[in-house]
């Protein structure tokens, strides 16, 4: 006697494919799947409706600190840096890296005004993706991706890039405020910020954050003695990082917001 899904009366047949008959069956509800519905995990080979439940509920994982954790690749991190990589191709390729700097370039006014602001606000922005050489680019995107691929997981993609952009920020304010000439660019100012904030949450979990801090105000010290480095802007940077990172702290424990929750 055959089934109406194309096998035996006996044998286990995909829910969602009727007509294949499947011997492989699903780890989390035990039916069975045919090979365009298994999806591997790490107890083995589950149902594409078992993997769909258990990524909603991965989501919704609130780690020590408060935040919704967020599961995968680090996708704003990645992005990030391809913004900076697609950026440092354009600059050098079409613009070429002396218009690129003039035209990108936080430039601070000799005389103390806010030269960066103004008509061309947008310096305080795209000062953060321009880069001075494939060493300087490098090294940033490479402490970029590691801090991003801490932190991102930690805080969420929203929060993430919400701190990226306020350390960057508070970067092209340093520079705009403390330095006297020049052309300033790179994402040093938004990396430091994710080293204060990193430092932050090391402390909050009381896990070791000397190594962070001490590493970050060695590139500081560095900045004042280096050419080159731009010291205004990796102050700028710390010290929003760990202003944004403590108001994320004290926002996500409030107790309303633990009411809400």
């Amino acid at each position: 006697m055959t089934a109406s899904g194309g096998g035996t009366a006996m044998e286990p047949v995909c829910p969602r494919h009727p007509d294949r008959v499947s011997y492989v069956s699903c780890q989390r509800c035990g039916r069975p799947t045919c090979p365009d519905c298994q999806t591997p995990a790490p107890v083995g080979i589950i149902c594409v409706d078992c993997a769909r439940e258990a990524q909603k509920q991965s989501r919704s994982v609130v780690n020590r600190l408060g935040f919704t954790s967020a599961f995968g690749r680090p996708v704003v991190t990645l992005t990030l840096i391809g913004l900076n990589v697609a950026a440092y191709l354009y600059g050098y390729l079409v613009l070429g890296q002396n218009a690129w700097a003039l035209e990108w370039g936080m430039i601070p006014a000799l005389n103390g005004e806010l030269g960066g602001a103004g008509e061309e606000w947008y310096r305080w922005i795209t000062s953060g993706f321009l880069h001075f050489g494939i060493f300087h680019i490098g090294m940033n995107m490479l402490v970029l991706f590691q801090f991003g691929s801490q932190l991102e997981p930690i805080l969420g993609r929203m929060r993430f890039l919400a701190l990226y952009v306020l350390s960057l920020l508070g970067g092209s304010l340093g520079v705009d405020l403390l330095a006297r000439g020049g052309i300033h660019g790179g994402a040093s100012g938004a990396i430091f910020g994710l080293f204060a904030a990193y430092a932050v949450v090391l402390y909050k979990l009381k896990l070791n954050y000397q190594s962070v801090v001490t590493t970050g105000g060695l590139w500081l010290v560095l900045g004042f003695i280096v050419p080159g480095l731009s010291w205004q802007a990796h102050l700028g940077g710390a010290v929003a990082g760990a202003a944004v990172m403590l108001g994320m702290l004290h926002w996500v424990n409030s107790p309303q917001r633990a009411r809400r929750r």
